[in-house]
């Protein structure tokens, strides 16, 4: 199968804007969703971008994702369920990492516990990261939402360089820590 990936900014009203929001909010827990007004305002900002994917005309997914000068954070990234188990994620992150391989790109997911309701998704997502190439950190990231296991793309992992990060994204107003496992 050959892809063929554009990524399109998303806007308030337009056609992507209520295939991405409705992807958006069925693919994440609220306890772990920015408002999407919030995800809004926050890609009017030069250097954050909420993006709808698509390959050819169909609509696959969605990515949120920020950058500075040396790092790529991916806060959310979704694959509509019609599309997912047929390399579409891959295909995205391969795509930010050619775009941008100068450029240490880090995300966060729930953590592995064995414990958790959701243990087998969990351990599939961190399978599915480091099948890509990422590999978890030795930080967890700490918000009201809860903890989350910070993965990088190469290994540099700075957590000051993360904070700026999120803390420019969000207008100062996201309350978070980066603490060591």
């Amino acid at each position: 199968m050959i892809f063929i990936l554009t990524f399109k900014n998303v806007k308030w009203g337009t056609k992507n804007y209520f295939k991405v929001r409705k992807l958006y909010l069925g693919a994440f827990p609220k306890n772990e969703r920015f408002p999407f007004v919030g995800l809004l305002a926050m890609a009017l900002q030069k250097r954050v971008n909420l993006q709808a994917v698509y390959d050819h005309d169909n609509f696959i997914g969605l990515i949120f994702w920020t950058y500075a000068e040396k790092i790529i954070y991916i806060g959310y990234l979704a694959v509509d369920p019609v599309w997912r188990g047929k390399g579409y994620g891959s295909q995205i992150l391969n795509s930010m990492k050619q775009r941008y391989s100068e450029k240490e790109i880090v995300l966060d997911i729930e953590p592995v516990i064995k414990t958790a309701k959701n243990y087998s998704q969990r351990l599939n997502r961190l399978s599915f990261y480091k099948r890509n190439g990422f590999r978890l950190t030795k930080s967890n990231l700490v918000d009201e939402g809860g903890h989350y296991s910070i993965l990088s793309s190469d290994g540099s992992f700075k957590k000051s360089n993360l904070s700026q990060l999120l803390e420019q994204m969000s207008f100062n107003c996201y309350k978070f820590k980066i603490v060591s496992r």
